[in-house]
């Protein structure tokens, strides 16, 4: 088989996923040495330590510490998150308390911040950027459009659109998409020195080990593999087969069991999962693509890690709308879902030896963090470096609890 065919068959088995962007972990970021790009505010990871919009610029003291121990958290998640057409830098942080003894499914305990840079000199930058996008759009538009004497016969496959071309992505680096050829327009010297895109990070912070994120648009297998949760009904099924043997052989039972069986509770809580529609639709989902720590949907749905939870109920309603809470600093405003933190992560972070989607039900304290923000993306306050910071909706779904 040439490679081609290779090539043709692996992608035959696989659909789109709709606007789903899925971030995977790449190298740590311990690894990444002084001659290579310095990691900054436009990239994406997980664990390490905080790079702010500018360095004098932090979020409250409030904001980075938790509600239950008042001690400071740990970093999860830094994602730089720009929304299309805006002129200004975006990232989305996820914290989290590392005392999971005393505050794990307690209020607080993890929490999300938006931050916000409206640089004069780097929204100039960004303008410049927008720009050259756009003229090569309408270049390449122009040299699709029919010329008069060009033959009505000729085809040129190269020449038409892909009706299958995945959106920007969400998380991408505008640095790292250009070429030698494409260099995007720099602004004067003076604006681009102060425009510099930060690189400095908050070693204050002593949480997990980093690693850099990379993102694919979601890609479903066509036939759809076993569940992971299917593997464990038999586990269930086992802790009737005593009970039913000594009915048939008209044993006595033991005075507790008009309750029914008593499950140990490992397999009460598969058999409490299995009951539930969306967390079969999260491991089935998951299934396709495991390595993924990260889900980005601004404005779509989260995928629920069950629907029984408040933070269900936030996205399950009969009429079905959100009833995510409106924006304190916004009370006109709503907020929309913007992005989730997957199992894989805590994996990755606290370096747990298997990597199967199947350690979802072996002892960690969260199933999912989902982040909802503004949709108006208002910043009620910024500082005199053009930068603010604010609590956005996190929604945790904690594990079964045994």
């Amino acid at each position: 088989m040439s490679s081609h065919d290779e090539y043709s068959s692996d992608e035959e088995d696989f659909v789109g996923g709709g606007q789903v962007t899925l971030g995977f972990v790449d190298v740590p970021l311990a690894e990444i040495k002084a001659d290579d790009d310095p990691v900054t505010v436009e990239d994406t990871f997980i664990g390490g330590e905080p790079i702010w919009l500018h360095p004098e610029s932090k979020p409250a003291d409030r904001s980075l510490h938790c509600d239950n121990c008042k001690q400071k958290m740990a970093l999860l998640l830094q994602a730089f998150a720009p929304l299309d057409g805006k002129d200004y830098d975006r990232v989305i942080y996820v914290f989290a308390c590392k005392n999971s003894a005393q505050c794990s499914r307690q209020k607080g305990s993890v929490k999300a911040i938006r931050g916000v840079s409206k640089d004069p000199a780097r929204v100039v930058q960004i303008k410049q950027q927008l720009k050259q996008q756009l003229d090569k759009q309408m270049d390449a538009k122009l040299k699709l459009e029919p010329k008069p004497f060009a033959n009505p016969f000729g085809g040129n496959a190269s020449a038409s659109s892909n009706p299958f071309a995945a959106k920007a992505n969400p998380f991408a680096k505008d640095v790292k998409q250009e070429t030698a050829t494409e260099a995007v327009e720099r602004p004067d010297e003076q604006a681009g020195e102060a425009a510099a895109v930060n690189n400095v990070a908050d070693a204050s912070f002593s949480g997990y080990p980093g690693f850099l994120v990379y993102t694919e648009p979601e890609k479903l297998k066509r036939i759809q593999d076993e569940p992971e949760l299917e593997k464990y009904r038999h586990l269930i099924e086992e802790m009737d087969e005593p009970e039913e043997s000594s009915s048939k052989k008209g044993g006595r039972r033991d005075s507790t069991s008009s309750n029914g069986p008593v499950l140990d509770p490992q397999t009460s809580k598969i058999s409490n999962m299995l009951d539930d529609k969306y967390f079969e639709n999260f491991t089935n989902t998951v299934n396709h693509n495991p390595g993924q720590v990260l889900r980005y949907d601004l404005g779509g749905h989260p995928l629920l890690y069950n629907g029984k939870d408040d933070v269900a109920k936030k996205f399950i309603s009969a009429s079905g709308e959100t009833l995510i809470p409106n924006p304190g600093y916004n009370p006109s405003s709503t907020r929309q879902f913007e992005l989730q933190l997957m199992p894989k992560a805590i994996m990755d972070l606290e370096d747990v030896a298997s990597k199967q989607v199947t350690d979802i039900l072996n002892g960690m304290s969260w199933g999912t963090i989902i982040v909802a923000t503004d949709v108006e993306d208002f910043m009620p306050h910024f500082d005199d470096h053009h930068v603010g910071y604010i609590d956005e909706w996190c929604g945790v779904q904690w594990e079964e609890s045994t």
